[in-house]
């Protein structure tokens, strides 16, 4: 009997050094849906008016803007942080969302969105679009529940936009 030929590179042995898998574990009964931006600052709060170097969180939502999941991607020094947009938009994938929100603070209290900020805002919204998942927004959040809606303050920068 002739041996079956190799369907893929890692049955022939020329790479088989990891296997990727994705496991959704559920790991509360908790249900929260995020109606709106201060609903969702509330969550950070008290890390805004703690925490001492700026992070930057993915807030990832079903398509009723369920709460699926919050999850750290970086953590920055008291004057800001460096992010691939790829690693942000993994996060929001691998929690399986429809949407997306970004997350972070200033930890100088001020919560006024950097030149930096609005940069990288709109590198997600084209990379989001692309990937089809829903950018919902970047809070930028300072201390005592002060924040800045990026959506809301440059609304054009959510708009999908078309490939040429």
């Amino acid at each position: 009997m002739a041996k079956r030929k190799p369907n893929s590179i890692a049955e022939t042995g020329m790479w088989s050094d990891y296997e990727y898998s994705v496991v959704r574990k559920k790991l509360s009964n908790k249900s929260a849906i995020i109606t709106s931006p201060r609903e969702l600052v509330a969550l950070f709060r008290e890390f805004a008016d703690t925490e001492m170097s700026e992070a930057l969180f993915v807030v990832a939502v079903g398509g009723r803007n369920n709460l699926l999941g919050i999850h750290r991607i970086y953590s920055g020094t008291a004057t800001g942080t460096s992010v691939r947009i790829g690693e942000l938009l993994r996060s929001a994938l691998m929690m399986g969302s429809v949407g997306f929100a970004l997350v972070h603070n200033h930890p100088s209290g001020e919560c006024d969105a950097s030149d930096e900020d609005i940069r990288l805002t709109a590198d997600v919204a084209k990379a989001a679009t692309l990937l089809d998942v829903q950018f919902l927004d970047h809070l930028v959040v300072g201390t005592n529940g002060a924040f800045t809606s990026i959506r809301s303050e440059k609304p054009s920068m959510f708009e999908d936009s078309t490939l040429n």
